[in-house]
């Protein structure tokens, strides 16, 4: 029998292997191979990607990448903004039929935290969120002042939903925590006129998620659960409602420090409507100023984002912006797909 029909290679001196040892080894190369192709295109992708963001390009270096998108939004400071008229009888009466500064959450002393802090100015970070992504979003008239959303989502302590009238202030508003109402999901829709997504203590907000949300240009209202500014009045709201609520901010922004792959260094942009950092020029924990030197909005470490799971965000369900909505989803895709190859050459080396 000649060489070729024992399925030998190669004549002469040289010993010869069978080919299904060739053939062995090329089938257990190969889902390796595949993942690290997969992950090159995805680099390649994730490269272009985010180079193409307009100025987000270095044009002293061709190579590096600074990949850092920010939303337009307009920063809002929580404050009582029109002149409907407040009810509450009991001090601190607020002035009848009048708007207020956007620091009044200082009070007339201007110091932050003491007694004289106006109460609705105090509890209007959500309904301040609310109208810098209502703004965003093309919203106009009455769907993006402070006054109107929280009248139209609030329905505990007293208040009359739509009527007008602020039957209520220093009280903030609910999430569903505690078994409260929605007082903030029914806010949202009411001022965007559109549904919404919630992440919550069983539906998590991931990194993938958050990225995703960020690249097709949706802004995510954040209830952060231990994110109370440190010079907030103890009385607006309340310590025993704190517990059932958050202080609201809005994410529009993502910086990924130049390390592509590592997200261990990355920073949310954080559009934060507590006025204190703005006026006295300070930044709250572990935050870092914002673009252009800003004290608000300013970046916050991407762990401490989503360190709490018992923090609820919020995204509106408007169309995602046209140029970017299929470009992160397929890149996070392609990095899944190679994990699992790669978890399967593993596993198939160690059952041989």
């Amino acid at each position: 029998m000649s060489a070729a029909e024992l399925g030998l290679v190669g004549s002469g001196q040289n010993r010869a292997k069978p080919r299904v040892w060739e053939d062995m080894r090329k089938k257990r190369l190969q889902p390796f191979a595949v993942a690290v192709v997969i992950l090159l295109v995805s680099s390649g992708i994730a490269f272009a990607f985010l180079n193409y963001l307009p100025g987000n390009r270095k044009e002293s270096s061709p190579i590096e990448v600074e990949a850092t998108l920010t939303w337009p939004l307009v920063l809002n400071c929580q404050h009582k903004d029109s002149i409907m008229p407040c009810a509450v009888v009991v001090p601190p009466v607020c002035p009848v039929n009048a708007a207020h500064a956007w620091n009044d959450a200082a009070g007339a002393d201007g110091f932050y935290g003491t007694a004289d802090d106006c109460p609705h100015c105090s509890c209007y970070c959500v309904p301040a969120c609310i109208s810098m992504i209502a703004v965003y979003r093309g919203r106009i008239g009455n769907f993006v002042v402070q006054d109107q959303i929280y009248d139209n989502g609030k329905s505990t302590g007293g208040e009359v939903p739509g009527d007008g009238i602020l039957q209520t202030h220093g009280v903030g508003m609910f999430d569903g925590t505690g078994g409260w109402a929605k007082e903030v999901q029914a806010s949202l829709q009411w001022s965007l006129g559109v549904a919404y997504i919630e992440h919550n203590s069983t539906n998590h907000l991931t990194i993938f998620l958050l990225a995703q949300y960020i690249a097709q240009g949706y802004p995510v209202l954040w209830l952060d659960r231990d994110g109370w500014p440190t010079n907030q009045s103890t009385l607006y709201p309340s310590l025993s409602n704190r517990a059932d609520m958050g202080h609201a901010k809005v994410i529009a922004g993502w910086d990924d420090s130049d390390t592509l792959v590592d997200t261990s260094d990355d920073k949310c942009l954080i559009f934060d409507p507590w006025p204190e950092y703005n006026d006295i020029s300070i930044l709250p924990k572990n935050a870092t100023q914002g673009p252009g030197g800003t004290f608000d909005p300013y970046w916050l470490p991407l762990d401490d984002v989503l360190n709490d799971t018992n923090d609820i965000f919020l995204r509106d369900s408007f169309a995602p912006v046209p140029e970017f909505q299929g470009l992160l989803l397929p890149i996070v895709g392609f990095i899944a797909i190679a994990l699992v190859l790669i978890r399967r050459r593993d596993k198939s080396s160690r059952d041989e």
